[in-house]
């Protein structure tokens, strides 16, 4: 994973705060000590190569071992901004908020701003503050307007948001889908963003793209299920006023 690939989707089947994927290997095993005899890194070239195995375990969502490593990394090695956005991402990974949001604030004034931005917005999605998530990944946006990944997730924290929002996170998931067309996690916002707004017939045009008439249904069972639970929820809200 290069830094700033995570991305946030939709909540259910199409939210991924932290991926996991089954690579029918451990990287671990394959080029790194046994646990509590790693060898002291000496050059840059195996720095690169453990924060690689160390994105590894992220990918794998093996966040405590990668925790572990990273501690191990610190002992010895310089703590580089890629070392900080993996740390954050292990952080969020296990739900200590606080610390990833810290780790990932480390990044500002560095190259990996925009992810530390970023990062900083999957921390507040994941604990439902929205309209922090938003101020925080438009910053991202900001620094890296030709992100389609930072777009999208501006896009979709703009729809938790709601109201007023509504129309900028349409803009924002189009001008991501034009930069990176082949995104099922972009296709899918955009979809309950052209409901949210009233243009069925387009939402139904960009279903009609989809060849698998299965994955075709379930998105537009989602879909509905997840504008159903917004209604919802703002009725509730309107009740308590």
């Amino acid at each position: 994973m290069k830094p700033g690939n995570k991305k946030l989707m939709l909540f259910a089947t199409f939210l991924s705060l932290a991926g996991c994927a089954d690579y029918g290997f451990d990287p671990v095993a394959t080029i790194s000590a046994a646990p509590n005899t790693v060898k002291p890194l000496d050059d840059a070239s195996t720095s690169r190569l453990y924060l690689s195995v160390v994105n590894g375990l992220i990918e794998q969502g093996r966040y405590r071992a990668a925790l572990a490593y990273l501690d191990q990394y610190a002992v010895q090695e310089r703590k580089t901004p890629y070392f900080q956005q993996l740390h954050g991402e292990a952080l969020l990974g296990t739900e200590q908020y606080e610390k990833a949001t810290s780790a990932f604030s480390d990044l500002e004034r560095t190259d990996l701003e925009p992810d530390g931005f970023n990062g900083v917005g999957r921390v507040k999605a994941a604990q439902g503050d929205w309209a922090a998530a938003v101020d925080y990944f438009q910053r991202a946006v900001n620094v890296r307007p030709s992100s389609a990944e930072f777009l999208n997730n501006l896009g979709y924290a703009q729809l938790c948001v709601g109201g007023e929002a509504v129309p900028a996170a349409e803009f924002n998931l189009r001008q991501a889908q034009e930069l990176d067309p082949g995104s099922t996690s972009i296709r899918n916002n955009l979809v309950i963003a052209l409901m949210m707004v009233g243009k069925d017939d387009q939402a139904r045009r960009l279903l009609s793209g989809i060849t698998s008439s299965r994955e075709r249904e379930e998105v537009q069972a989602f879909a509905a299920t997840w504008l159903k639970q917004r209604m919802h929820a703002g009725d509730t809200a309107k009740e308590e006023m």
